[in-house]
C-alpha cells in the first residue's frame, strides 16, 4: 500500500553479554566480558524496558518489529526475564506486528523453555555444525563435546512444536564434508543458515588487552596483517562446501528446503535483496545492545572504538543515525578490483570484518573469502539460469 512506513532495523539484545555455558573454540564473543568490562550477568529491567520501547519507536508504524535475543547464551537470563520481556512488548507494542527470535546453543533447553517459546511464538536458531564428530570439533564446554545435549534440545523443540532453524558454521573441521553436513541437518529443519568462520589471531598487544582474536578491519580500526586462527574455513573450502550443498539441495530439496545464502543470492540476481547483511549493498541498520545498554555498531564490532552510546542516555534512533558512516563504509571501503568483478552485485564485498586481503593493485579491503565466493556464485548462476535478467 502506498505511503506505508515499513522502515526496519536489526538491533539485537545481548541479554547476558558474552556469558555462555560452553566455550566454543571459534566464539568471537567469549572475550567480551573482559574486553568490555561487562559487570552485569543479566540485562536489568530498566535496560530491558528501554530496549523494547525504543526498538518499537525506531521501526516504521507498518513494519514488522523483530526482537532478536542473543548472547553469549541468552537462556542463561532465565524464563522470568523473558516473561517480563513479553509483558513489556504487550504494553508498548499494542497493535504492532512483533516477532521474537532467539539464538541458542540448545544445551539448556527444558520443557519449561519449550512451552514458553511455543506459547509466545518464538523462532529459535539452534547452533549445530553437523554430525557428532564435526560438531564436537569446536563446540565444546567443561563437560566436553556438546552434541548429545544439543540433539536432546532439538528433540524437545520438535516434540513441543517450537519453530526453529539451524545455524551451522563452516570451519576447518567440516569444510570438506558438505554432503555429510547437509544430509544430517536437513532431517531436522526446513531452514538452514551457513556461517563461515574467519577469525584472525590476536597480535601481542591485543592479547595484553584481553582479546582472543584480532580486531577486524573497519572504519575505526587499522587493518593489520594477522595469521588466521586454525579453525577458520579456507576460502576455497568455503566455496566448494557451498557448491556441494547446493547440488544436493537442488537434487533433493529444491522448493522444499530453504538455505539462506541460496535465497539471498537468488534475490540479489532478481534485484530483490534479502535479509542477510553480509550480501547487502550497505550495512549499519543493525547494531547490538549490551546488558548495560551500551550500543555497538555490530556484534562483530563490539570493541570500545565502535561504541555508539547507551540507550539509557541517548535515544536509540539518534544512536542508529551515528552508525550511518559505519554502514556506508561497506561499499566505500572496497578496492577497485571488487567493482570490476562480475559478482559484485551478489557479493557486495561481503562482511567488512572479513576484508583482510590486499587487492591486485595494492589496495586494502579485499575479502578473505573472495575466491570461495567466486566459486559459489559462478556455480549458482550456471545452475540457476532462469534467474538471470
Amino acid at each position: 500500500m502506498a505511503g506505508e512506513d515499513t522502515r526496519t532495523f536489526a538491533v539485537m539484545a545481548k541479554v547476558v553479554g558474552g556469558l555462555c555455558n560452553l566455550r566454543c573454540a571459534y566464539c568471537y564473543y567469549a572475550e567480551k566480558p573482559g574486553l568490555l568490562a561487562q559487570k552485569l550477568q543479566r540485562m536489568p529491567e530498566d535496560v530491558l524496558e528501554s530496549y523494547i520501547r525504543q526498538n518499537l519507536v525506531i521501526h516504521g508504524k507498518n513494519a514488522v518489529v523483530e526482537f532478536a535475543w542473543h548472547g553469549g547464551e541468552p537462556l542463561l537470563a532465565g524464563t522470568a526475564f523473558f516473561r517480563k520481556a513479553m509483558e513489556l512488548e504487550a504494553r508498548y507494542g499494542r497493535g504492532r506486528k512483533i516477532v521474537n527470535t532467539l539464538q541458542t546453543n540448545g544445551t539448556l533447553l527444558t520443557d519449561e523453555w519449550c512451552e514458553f517459546f511455543a506459547r509466545n511464538g518464538f523462532l529459535l536458531g539452534v547452533s549445530l555444525d553437523g554430525p557428532k564428530e564435526l560438531h564436537d570439533a569446536y563446540r565444546t564446554g567443561p563437560e566436553g563435546g556438546s552434541f548429545e545435549r544439543v540433539m536432546a534440545g532439538v528433540e524437545m523443540l520438535r516434540n513441543r512444536g517450537v519453530k526453529f532453524n539451524v545455524l551451522a558454521t563452516v570451519n576447518a573441521a567440516n569444510e570438506s564434508h558438505p554432503l555429510e553436513v547437509y544430509d544430517f541437518l536437513r532431517q531436522f529443519t526446513d531452514y538452514i543458515q551457513f556461517l563461515p568462520v574467519a577469525e584472525g589471531e590476536a597480535a601481542f598487544f591485543e592479547l595484553e588487552d584481553g582479546q582472543y582474536f584480532a580486531t577486524p578491519p573497519g572504519i575505526k580500526s587499522i587493518p593489520l596483517k594477522h595469521s588466521m586462527a586454525p579453525f577458520s574455513v579456507s576460502p576455497q573450502g568455503y566455496g566448494t562446501f557451498l557448491t556441494g550443498v547446493f547440488d544436493r539441495w537442488k537434487e533433493r530439496d529444491f522448493g522444499k528446503k530453504f538455505v539462506q545464502i541460496f535465497e539471498v543470492t537468488a534475490g540479489n540476481m532478481l534485484g530483490k535483496p534479502g535479509d542477510l547483511c553480509v550480501h547487502d549493498p550497505l550495512c549499519g541498520h543493525g547494531a547490538s545492545v549490551e546488558a548495560n545498554g551500551d550500543v555497538y555498531s555490530c556484534d562483530h564490532y563490539a570493541f570500545p572504538q565502535y561504541r555508539l552510546g547507551n540507550i539509557l542516555e541517548t535515544p536509540l534512533g539518534k544512536i542508529m543515525e551515528k552508525n550511518r558512516p559505519f554502514g556506508m563504509h561497506k561499499t566505500h571501503g572496497l578496492p577497485d578490483e571488487c567493482f570490476d568483478c562480475p559478482y559484485i552485485r551478489l557479493c557486495f564485498g561481503g562482511c567488512p570484518k572479513d576484508r583482510l586481503l590486499v587487492s591486485k593493485d595494492g589496495q586494502r579491503g579485499k575479502n578473505y573469502l573472495c575466491e570461495g565466493y567466486k566459486i559459489f556464485f559462478k556455480h549458482f548462476i550456471e545452475n540457476m539460469p532462469h534467474l538471470q535478467k
